[in-house]
Order: structure tokens, then C-alpha cells, then sequence
């Protein structure tokens, strides 16, 4: 094989990749509560891990019990929005999108009970910034249970029903 057929072979297969390109992650394609449940979620993990009290982040300190809990909610949360939005289909015995709800409500119940320990023990500003972005998850989480029972499209819009 010439040179030239051997580039012209590797310059077509180099086009058909790029074609493919494409096909890629589409942002336009999630629907609401997943881009709040994800962005917020993540925000509150980073935020995790500033100071909430003196000294201590979310995952230490007084009330870390109920952190340590929240923390891994958000985990499991992110992790199962994730393979929502990957199509994976997990028959867990209830529709995909009350789980999802029911993971947020548990972060932010976990979370308000940290924050109050945070409180009383010299809270620091990481503190409040958890508790805000929690409130965020727990809005999309919301968003997630009006979903129809059968909420695992990335294409339903959520909000508010008039």
C-alpha cells in the first residue's frame, strides 16, 4: 500500500470519528430537576468539605452523625441521576424519579439537622452555604416528585404546574 492510500484511508476513518462527535453529552436534553439536583449536588459536596463549624467541615465535628448520612445520600443521589440520564433502566420497585425525590429529601433532612448542630456550636460560613445548597436539592427534589410516576425521561420539563 502507497503512502498516499494509507493517508487517504486514515484521513476518511479521522472524518467518520469527527462525524461522531456529535453524539455526545446534550445539557439541552436533562431535564430540570436533573440539572438542579446534579448542579446543586454537586456544589453541596464541595461545600461539604469547608468549615462549618470551628475546625470541622460536614463530615466532623458536632452533629457529623447526621453528615456523614447526608453526604452519602448525595452520593448515592448523584450517582443514581447519573445512570437515569445514562438510560440505564434499574428496577428498584418504584418509579425512578420518587427515588430520586426521596434521596433529596433525605439530604436536606440530614443536612438541616447538621446545620442546627453547626449552629450551636460556633457555625462557620460553610455552614451556610451547605444549608443553602441543600435547599437547592431539596427544590429539585420537589421538581422530581410532580414528575408522572413514570418520570425517567430527560425530556420532561418539571417546574411549576398552573
Amino acid at each position: 500500500m502507497s503512502k498516499r492510500t494509507a493517508w487517504t484511508l486514515w484521513g476518511s476513518r479521522k472524518g467518520e470519528r469527527m462525524g461522531q462527535q456529535g453524539q455526545g453529552f446534550d445539557l439541552s436534553k436533562m431535564s430540570t430537576p436533573s440539572k438542579i439536583i446534579l448542579g446543586g449536588g454537586i456544589l453541596f459536596l464541595i461545600a461539604s468539605f469547608l468549615s462549618w463549624q470551628e475546625g470541622a467541615s460536614m463530615w466532623s465535628g458536632s452533629g457529623a452523625f447526621f453528615g456523614v448520612i447526608a453526604g452519602i445520600l448525595m452520593v448515592v443521589l448523584i450517582a443514581w441521576e447519573g445512570l437515569m440520564l445514562a438510560g440505564t433502566k434499574l428496577d428498584v420497585g418504584m418509579p425512578a424519579s420518587q427515588l430520586s425525590a426521596y434521596l433529596g429529601f433525605g439530604v436536606v433532612g440530614f443536612t438541616v439537622l447538621t446545620f442546627i448542630f453547626a449552629l450551636t456550636e460556633s457555625p462557620s460560613f460553610g455552614a451556610f452555604i451547605g444549608f443553602v445548597l441543600a435547599l437547592v436539592v431539596g427544590y429539585g427534589a420537589w421538581m422530581r416528585f410532580q414528575e408522572p410516576s413514570g418520570g425517567t425521561s430527560a425530556s420532561s420539563p418539571g417546574g411549576f404546574k398552573s
